[in-house]
């Protein structure tokens, strides 16, 4: 081989470390993360801030489209969305939900800091994901959530519930291996029924799943979620903004 293959050959080899290296860090680093998530989610904690701590019965108006459960995943791994799109749709969406939960909540009620500790984290691994290419059926979820047009009634401790078991899906299988205390007794989703492959969790390093070009990113770079604007809620319900939750 002549000696110009040589030195080609050894620079992406040493590049391949470097790329390699970045990717475990950076994986290393979202699971550290939603690993401190994973540990404020536990049932435990839902319980107690999310349902001892308001009304019976107590429900907040949330976009239809906001409401992220294991089957919407499900429908999208088959319609081959992929892994961080996933991820980044999820913590969008429950970023807007923990606004949502927020308004109706006083800043010296006891779950005020709750919900304001796991929207910081949320925008964490919001964050992460800021040079993803969006993927369309993903900008259409955000654009019907961020419009406010259909809204349902769901009690505060169901919609942490779904973020929790959403958030294990999509991160179990890689962060298990990452040796992050959090993640030790999370139990790998098997594949679903009808799938003819199981969606990868872990394909690879986490900078390899991102473009890294700003001029491809126009929906993240230029998108914030805003909590969309409040509807009345049907007779007899809570209405958001308005029945504030006193301790």
């Amino acid at each position: 081989m002549p000696r110009g293959g040589y030195l080609s050959l050894c620079f992406w080899f040493c590049l391949g470390i470097v790329v390699g290296s970045e990717g475990l860090e950076a994986q290393t680093k979202e699971c550290a993360i939603t690993g401190s998530l994973r540990d404020k989610l536990q049932y435990k904690n839902r319980v107690r801030y999310m349902k001892h701590y308001f009304p019976i019965d107590y429900r907040i108006s949330v976009p239809y489209e906001g409401v992220l459960r294991l089957a919407n995943i499900t429908r999208l791994q088959q319609a081959e969305v992929s892994q961080p799109n996933l991820r980044y749709l999820w913590a969008s969406l429950n970023c807007n939900t923990m606004e949502i939960i927020q308004n109706v909540l006083l800043e010296d009620h006891p779950s005020w800091n709750y919900i304001k500790e796991i929207y910081e984290l949320l925008i964490y691994v919001r964050e992460i994901a800021m040079d993803l290419q969006v993927d369309p059926q993903v900008a259409t979820i955000l654009t019907l959530a961020n419009s406010g047009r259909d809204r349902k009634l769901v009690k505060p401790k169901a919609l942490l519930d779904n973020c929790y078991k959403v958030m294990d899906l999509l991160y179990c299988l890689c962060c298990k291996e990452s040796n992050i205390h959090n993640w030790e007794d999370c139990v790998v989703p098997q594949a679903q029924p009808h799938s003819h492959h199981p969606p990868p969790q872990c394909a690879g390093p986490a900078t390899l799943l991102y473009r890294h070009s700003r001029a491809q990113t126009s929906v993240v770079a230029e998108r914030e979620l805003r909590p969309p604007e409040v509807e009345a809620a049907p007779p007899g319900k809570a209405k958001l903004g308005e029945e504030r939750v006193i301790p």
